[in-house]
């Protein structure tokens, strides 16, 4: 606590000085023992038994009871007082015996007698009690009285000029430069400054309130940062854990392919070898024979020898087995490889799409209405009233100025910005079986497309022939749409300094979407 606010803490407010043996009275304000029985001494009777500070009242008279917390308080404020020198100020009306001014209680008048008059608390009572008195304003006592004087005349200062914005005295006013200034006193002085520096301190209250906005939509952005980091941290998750099954679901694939191919190549091997070895036992067991034969009597061996021989030209006539180059068909493991890794390429695109970061979209030329021009980098769209040369398809629009970007997705999330330009447009996504020629391909009315649009100068969505009014905004402005597949939601910006939202869709994706486009006046541009 503040010196100041603990002295007036301490202060009694019968004698205005340091408490001395201070009682507590049952309305819990504390006076010291003897002021309080002093004060009820002169107004006997039970009506004289009341608080001296807020005028409760006792009936009968109340016990005193010892503030010993209060007690404890002044002991050590006491302790804490550095002892009397002379240059505490002392009482100027206090003549045989002056007493400090500058104790708990002693104040000072700088109305009295054209100065700085300090006073003790008995000559200070009549500045709290008398009425020609009370517009006398207080002030702690000072021992230095420079900076209350005229640095040219000594005198104390009375009087302020608005010219110069300064203080000034009595004779500064008549004999000085201030003499046919602008003059007022110091309390109209202190009315119009105060006026000025209120006037001043809402202004800066407005520069506050802007700031304590600002910091708001700071912490709105930083809440909205690190939500959407913990979502793309999720969806990151997600997407690399599916992508590491995948992984390890095509190492199973690729290896049990090559397993495969071993087993059929070994096993035709294996049929070679064992047709190989069959021949080569007939060969074996026909030349066994002959070597028996020939051991033979001359008779023995004429009549055995035609049946033999006719044996081993049997056997020269089976053919030998073939024996074809034998080797793993990589090339067809190979293809079928690649064919299954193609289609992990979507968890490429589905990352890349989770932090909105993706190969440039393009518009298609095959989806184009006849009366759209598309740019050469088929980013952005033109209205036209001269048909355009478009050959025949069965996916252009045919009734109405659309056009539908080359890229679809599936899953992921992913986002994407438009520029607009004229009072006749619409921007959202559609299914890709989408009719083409007919009323229902109006993005806005289809129950296959949910579409922002800006028309007869009104913002709305539209979704199956409903619509939902939104705040007005300008024509001109760059739209942000955010797309998230899995959790079914379409949500729309508008791209100033920060974003604003819109609007967003929530529904469930059961096919592929495309983003789609309605011009119907000037253009629209893709701008990522």
């Amino acid at each position: 606590m503040e010196p100041g606010a603990l002295e007036d803490e301490l202060t009694c407010a019968v004698c205005l000085q340091v408490y001395q043996d201070p009682v507590v009275l049952s309305c819990q304000h504390s006076f010291c023992l003897k002021c309080i029985e002093g004060v009820w001494a002169k107004t006997p009777g039970p009506e004289g038994f009341e608080c001296p500070q807020c005028h409760r009242k006792f009936n009968p008279r109340p016990s005193l009871e010892r503030n010993f917390t209060l007690c404890n308080i002044v002991e050590k404020y006491t302790r804490s007082q550095p002892p009397a020198d002379s240059a505490r100020v002392l009482c100027e009306y206090c003549i045989e015996n002056p007493t400090p001014a500058l104790r708990l209680g002693r104040k000072s008048c700088p109305m009295c007698l054209k100065g700085e008059t300090s006073l003790c608390s008995l000559h200070l009572k009549p500045h709290l009690l008398k009425e020609a008195d009370k517009d006398h304003t207080l002030i702690e006592p000072v021992t230095d009285l420079t900076d209350r004087q005229c640095v040219d005349h000594k005198k104390v200062l009375e009087f302020y000029c608005e010219d110069d914005a300064e203080c000034v005295c009595v004779s500064c006013t008549i004999i000085g430069k201030h003499k046919s200034h602008t003059l007022l006193s110091l309390d109209q002085a202190q009315a119009a400054i105060k006026v000025k520096l209120e006037r001043e301190i809402e202004s800066l209250r407005g520069v506050q309130q802007n700031c304590s906005s600002k910091q708001r939509d700071l912490e709105r952005s930083e809440a909205e940062i690190k939500t959407r980091i913990n979502e793309l941290k999720g969806k990151l998750s997600k997407s690399f854990s599916e992508w590491r099954r995948q992984l390890e679901e095509d190492e199973e694939y690729a290896l049990k392919l090559i397993d495969e191919e071993g087993l059929r190549a070994l096993s035709q091997i294996r049929s070679c070898s064992e047709a190989l070895n069959k021949r080569m036992e007939q060969i074996t067991l026909i030349d066994g024979e002959i070597q028996n034969l020939v051991q033979r009597d001359h008779l023995s061996f004429i009549q055995n020898s035609k049946q033999l021989l006719s044996r081993v030209i049997e056997t020269q006539r089976v053919t030998d087995p073939d024996v074809p180059a034998l080797t793993l068909n990589l090339s067809n493991i190979s293809q079928l490889i690649q064919k299954r890794l193609n289609e992990s390429e979507k968890y490429h695109s589905d990352i890349l799409g989770i932090i909105g970061q993706r190969s440039p979209m393009s518009l298609d030329p095959k989806t184009v209405n006849w009366n759209l021009v598309l740019s050469d980098d088929l980013r952005s769209v033109t209205r036209t009233e001269r048909k355009q040369p478009y050959p025949p398809h069965p996916e252009r629009f045919k009734d109405h100025p659309q056009v539908l970007c080359s890229q679809n997705f599936s899953s992921g999330s992913h986002s994407w910005d438009v520029e607009t330009d004229g009072k006749d447009w619409g921007i959202g996504i559609v299914c890709g079986n989408v009719e083409r020629d007919t009323m229902n391909s109006d993005l806005r009315l289809s129950s296959k497309s949910w579409c922002l649009g800006f028309s007869a100068d009104f913002l709305r969505v539209w979704h199956n022939y409903r619509s939902t009014g939104l705040s007005p905004i300008p024509s001109n402005i760059r739209i942000r749409v955010q797309l998230d597949y899995e959790a079914g939601t379409l949500s729309f910006h508008r791209v100033t300094d920060s974003l604003r939202h819109l609007h967003t869709f929530q529904t469930t994706f059961t096919e592929p979407v495309f983003p789609a486009f309605y011009c119907g006046d000037k253009s629209l541009k893709l701008l990522n």
